[in-house]
């Protein structure tokens, strides 16, 4: 079975004219909603460590650093500590093989910056990287999650890898490579949720994307079979039962559109969105304080149960990762915002006894793909005896239940402001963006975005 020949034939044909006028629309608004998110985490520790680094080792000043006044490395150097700032707060859009932007839309930027190219070809090796990571996610089963991996890399390295390939026009034979190089640097181990080495994944993934790239530019070698072959990719990271011909079914049908991007309404990880949109709806239905709530049961699938391995969290980071305090901050605040999660909003005394009181388990709803995938129930029991239930089946931002285009541009308002950024930089950068395809070469974009 060709896999590796069908997806280096699929990276080498689709270009701007063949990518519809709907998933053109999807891509801008990923676009926007990603360079956000890593406006609003350039100030993070993570990104900040990441870009001292960066600066401290030089390099070839060839991409712009976002949130760096200014700063420029290596195309490499730049995607991955913009991805790192891009996934700093777990604000970045989510499909089913984890969070897809992230990883190729900073990939293609920086090294559409490096190579001088136009803002048509930074949108079209975006849509590449993630089809192709969204098509691969497709042949696995849900052991490759469950075991551990962490999908946003271990299959983002492959987009980014087709996204850089892309902005390079490489040929044929050395896309093969390039996904081959990639393949052997797939990564991510899903303990590190929680800490400052999440965000390094997809930076992790962008970083080897252009190295691939550049290397199989230069003549570098590998393995020209390396997705279906014995020991290569989807043998290996599979982790379990798979299905290599899924992986290229219906080649020409867009992920973008159908399982579509899930944009994130809070910063946080997607598995807690339906059930804090089912605790928001309760609080604003009841005219009631935390102190009335004597407990909270939270039943959600076994699969979005999983990333949730913070039960006490002691740090910002960690309450990402805590649908106890995801829900116990919507109740007491009435909202969930990116001031939720720092430490000190994380160890707050009120919110420390509520956590308590949530207790979590897995519904009996068949989880199939589609929208039971997300459903959440959440059952209140009150002080004066009343039980009150929460269902949610789509999340805001869901695709079946989309935020809008002004959502869109006021979140990423709201991410320039978290980072201090001036309102007329935005501006520009925003009309930049819903404009990409007139932009003659990416550099107009990225001067925007220091």
């Amino acid at each position: 079975m060709e896999i590796t020949d069908t997806f280096v034939r699929y990276i080498g044909n689709l270009n701007y004219e063949r990518v519809p006028d709907e998933i053109r629309r999807i891509a801008r608004r990923a676009l926007i909603d990603t360079i956000g998110c890593a406006i609003a985490g350039s100030v993070e520790p993570a990104a900040k460590i990441a870009r001292e680094v960066g600066a401290a080792d030089g390099g070839n000043a060839r991409a712009t650093v976002i949130g760096g006044s200014g700063l420029k490395l290596s195309a490499r150097d730049a995607a991955m500590i913009n991805a790192i700032a891009g996934h700093a707060l777990d604000y970045d859009d989510v499909n089913p093989m984890g969070h897809p932007s992230v990883p190729v839309a900073f990939t293609a930027l920086a090294a559409a910056e490096d190579a001088g190219v136009s803002g048509r070809d930074l949108l079209t090796a975006y849509v590449v990287g993630v089809e192709v990571e969204t098509k691969l996610m497709r042949a696995f089963s849900e052991a490759h999650y469950l075991l551990g991996w962490h999908s946003t890399s271990t299959l983002g390295v492959l987009g980014a890898a087709a996204a850089a390939a892309k902005i390079y026009k490489l040929d044929s034979r050395q896309i093969a490579n390039t996904l081959g190089i990639a393949a052997s640097q797939a990564s991510g181990l899903r303990q590190n949720f929680g800490t400052m080495t999440k965000p390094f994944h997809p930076g992790h993934a962008a970083w080897s994307g252009i190295t691939a790239a550049k290397l199989a530019r230069a003549g570098f070698t590998a393995d020209e079979k390396i997705l279906e072959a014995p020991l290569g990719y989807l043998a290996v990271f599979a982790s379990g039962p798979y299905d290599p011909a899924r992986a290229i079914e219906k080649m020409d049908d867009f992920a973008l559109m159908r399982p579509g991007l899930s944009v994130k309404k809070y910063p946080c990880c997607y598995c807690t969105h339906a059930s804090i949109d089912g605790a928001l709806a309760f609080a604003s239905r009841n005219r009631i304080s935390a102190s009335d709530v004597v407990s909270i049961q939270a039943e959600l699938s076994k699969f979005f149960l999983s990333p949730l391995i913070h039960h006490r969290p002691k740090t910002g980071l960690e309450g990402k990762f805590s649908l106890e305090y995801a829900l116990s901050a919507a109740l007491i605040d009435r909202k969930v915002v990116l001031a939720t999660f720092t430490d000190p909003m994380v160890n707050r005394q009120e919110a420390r006894s509520l956590v308590e009181r949530v207790k979590m388990g897995v519904h009996e709803m068949p989880v199939e793909e589609g929208p039971r995938a997300t459903f959440a129930r959440l059952t209140f029991t009150m002080k004066d005896g009343r039980t009150i239930k929460e269902e949610v089946i789509e999340p805001r931002g869901a695709p079946a239940n989309p935020l809008s285009d002004e959502e869109i541009a006021d979140k990423f308002r709201d991410c320039f402001g978290f980072a201090g950024k001036v309102s007329s930089t935005c501006d520009r950068a925003l009309s930049i963006l819903w404009k990409i395809d007139e932009l003659k070469e990416v550099s107009g974009l990225s001067s925007a975005l220091i």
